[in-house]
């Protein structure tokens, strides 16, 4: 009997550094991690995304980064300071413009098709394309041309055109809720239907420390992820875990 609770468990940010990279893949083979998504405007995307390719059941979206480093795309002006890095915050939600974000996001998965990837699913650095209305039409313009489903919070969803989950959690996050307790709570409320739990486990190093102030927390994530009665609550109550390609 078809499991009525499905459950995608996302870790975000692979390819940020190695050790995120790595601590997701072993996440995902030692724990519940189901599907991630990539940063490809990293240096170690190419090596990040070298190493997936042992893992073949982990599904593999795109990580859509508009505010941090540089574009792929050649000169998106609108979301670009004067040294072509990325603008952030504010700046960046007052600048850009729709085709500028549409061409970037267009670059970003020719990368990922390039290394042939089977693309699963769209979602973005700091949900940016949630943040941004003219990055959400992009998004949902690319996706609805490539076939591909995309993160977007509960309350926003499009009357089914785009394919979606029916529920985000993204609390799982942060020192106070990294807990095994807390994520079987979380795991205890979910509803029928497809839900996305959003993480961020990784192997800490020195890269981490000058490109994101969630740091030490990861690790934390990482063996919560992998812990034994995480797994065993999921496999006795029957929650399927699978990916955004089972969509």
């Amino acid at each position: 009997m078809e499991a009525k609770r499905k459950l995608i468990v996302n870790a975000d940010d692979f390819g940020l550094t190695p050790g995120v990279s790595a601590g997701i893949l072993y996440a995902h083979a030692h724990g519940v991690v189901t599907s991630t998504t990539v940063m490809v405007n990293t240096e170690f995307a190419n090596e990040a995304l070298q190493a997936a390719k042992q893992f073949p059941a982990l599904g593999i979206g795109l990580h859509f980064v508009l505010d941090e480093g540089r574009p792929l795309s050649p000169s998106p002006e609108s979301l670009v300071d004067e040294n072509g890095v990325f603008l952030r915050g504010k700046e960046l939600i007052a600048s850009a413009e729709k085709q500028d974000v549409k061409e970037e996001l267009q670059a970003q998965l020719q990368f990922l098709f390039d290394q042939g990837i089977e693309v699963t699913h769209i979602d973005s650095h700091h949900h940016m394309h949630l943040h941004i209305p003219c990055a959400l039409e992009a998004v949902m313009e690319v996706a609805k041309e490539h076939r591909l489903p995309i993160r977007t919070f509960s309350e926003m969803r499009d009357n089914g055109v785009l394919r979606t989950t029916d529920c985000l959690r993204y609390d799982f996050y942060g020192e106070d809720h990294i807990t095994a307790g807390y994520l079987l709570r979380l795991f205890s409320e979910l509803e029928p239907g497809v839900t996305e739990v959003m993480c961020h486990p990784a192997f800490i190093d020195t890269w981490l420390e000058n490109k994101s102030s969630y740091r030490f927390t990861r690790a934390k994530e990482l063996a919560v992820l992998t812990d034994s009665r995480v797994i065993d609550w999921l496999d006795q109550h029957k929650v399927g875990l699978f990916h955004y390609g089972g969509l």
